[in-house]
């Protein structure tokens, strides 16, 4: 087979796995909070309280982000010493095996498998930067770099909405009888075992490997490090902390507030996230254009900071159904605003040769604040459904305070 054949291929197992990452990950976004709350499931004991369920399921929330904090720097510097294949292969195999575990110890009801799948699959959840390093690599220019970047977009964005959509209709069981909570984690893990066929037999290696490459366990730790060293990209890389937080508070209990406050079912979580998604593309796509044809990133991104504050201080409020998911709408088209104005600010602070490490710091900042939020956000929940929404409220607070504080230096 020629060259030009050979790079389609690789380009199409990139693309087919970058889609199914997206398409795993969220799936499980409408199962986990009907499914922990949920009184008649026999994964927890009957005389286990509803505030108990809250609190384990913000731990278990935390295991997925944690697994990605200590495993994504680990397997990019594997894929810089054995090559991005091979990373790529065990990656999608592990979450194969993390996905299988998932679904298999739903069925058998035990939460300690369900924890440690949980775990695996974030853990090996490094494939998008491994994705985005392959483009990198078979890309001639500039120019078609940026072009197959902007197509991985898109790809991450029908995923998401896609793989919600169908885990809250293939996971409720009034849609259909033969549907349960875990059909979904069978189905991902399905596409998973295809995508790693595809991998294995299309993909060709798109960088020379470097043995001499130090690999480093805790190489998180490292970047967390580096980032408190710095003055200045510090209090950056802390307002991105915060943001994150509050973000996170938003993004991983709304489903629960709807389904304790308000009976959603996993079917209804699923319609739930496509509207999110569509907020988050009017936000990050269509306003992020417009808004910085006419104003400096700067200032948008101040209006995102304040207005996230007020917006999730006002979930304490006891409202309509409608009045909730217009506040949550609008919370995440800022969200899809800021998101990239502050990736921009941290990597504009960072010279040109430093980019890839700067932007390796921010990815483990950003699976800290994914792993820390549901914890707190879980423990909190017990007292009052709304204390989540005002701890993420403080945080962007703070964050705001910072970020003008730095402003003025």
């Amino acid at each position: 087979m020629s060259a030009a054949p050979k790079k389609k291929l690789s380009l199409f197992a990139i693309f087919f796995t970058f889609f199914v990452d997206n398409l795993c990950w969220s799936i499980v976004f409408p199962i986990f909070a009907p499914y922990f709350l949920d009184p008649n499931n026999r994964i927890f004991s009957p005389e286990v309280t509803g505030a108990t369920r809250t609190t384990v399921l913000g731990l278990f929330l935390m295991a997925f982000s944690m697994g990605q904090f200590l495993g994504a720097p680990l397997m990019g510097e594997y894929a810089d010493r054995h090559g991005r294949k091979k990373a790529l292969g065990i990656g999608v195999f592990c979450t194969l095996v993390g996905l299988g575990l998932s679904a298999w110890s739903m069925q058998i009801n035990s939460l300690v498998l369900l924890f440690a799948g949980r775990l695996i699959t974030g853990f090996f959840a490094s494939s998008n930067s491994i994705c985005l390093a392959c483009v990198s690599d078979l890309s001639e220019d500039q120019k078609s770099k940026v072009k197959r970047f902007g197509y991985l977009s898109v790809i991450a964005g029908l995923a998401f909405v896609l793989g919600a959509f169908l885990g809250g209709k293939l996971s409720d069981p009034s849609v259909n009888a033969s549907f349960s909570p875990n059909f979904p984690l069978w189905l991902a893990a399905g596409m998973t075992l295809l995508n790693l066929i595809f991998v294995l037999l299309w993909l060709k290696e798109t960088s020379p490997v470097d043995p001499l490459v130090k690999f480093d366990f805790l190489e998180s730790f490292h970047n967390i490090k580096m980032a408190l060293q710095t003055e200045k990209i510090k209090r950056v890389y802390a307002v991105y902390f915060l943001f994150l937080f509050a973000w996170t508070a938003i993004f991983q209990f709304s489903p629960v507030l709807m389904v304790a406050k308000y009976g959603y079912t996993n079917s209804n979580i699923g319609d739930l996230a496509v509207y999110m998604g569509a907020c988050w593309a009017i936000g990050s796509g269509y306003l992020n254009k417009l808004l910085l044809r006419y104003f400096e990133s700067m200032r948008v991104l101040e209006f995102c900071l304040v207005g996230f504050t007020v917006l999730s201080a006002l979930f304490m409020v006891p409202m309509h159904i409608y009045g909730v998911l217009g506040i949550l709408g609008l919370c995440v088209i800022l969200g899809g605003l800021a998101w990239p104005l502050c990736t921009g600010l941290i990597s504009s602070l960072a010279p040109r040769h430093f980019q890839g490490k700067v932007l390796g710091v921010s990815q483990s900042i950003q699976s800290l604040a994914m792993a820390v939020a549901p914890v707190i956000c879980g423990m909190v929940y017990t007292v009052s459904p709304g204390l989540p929404f005002l701890i993420g409220a403080g945080a962007c607070s703070i964050a705001g305070i910072i970020y003008f504080t730095l402003k003025h230096r």
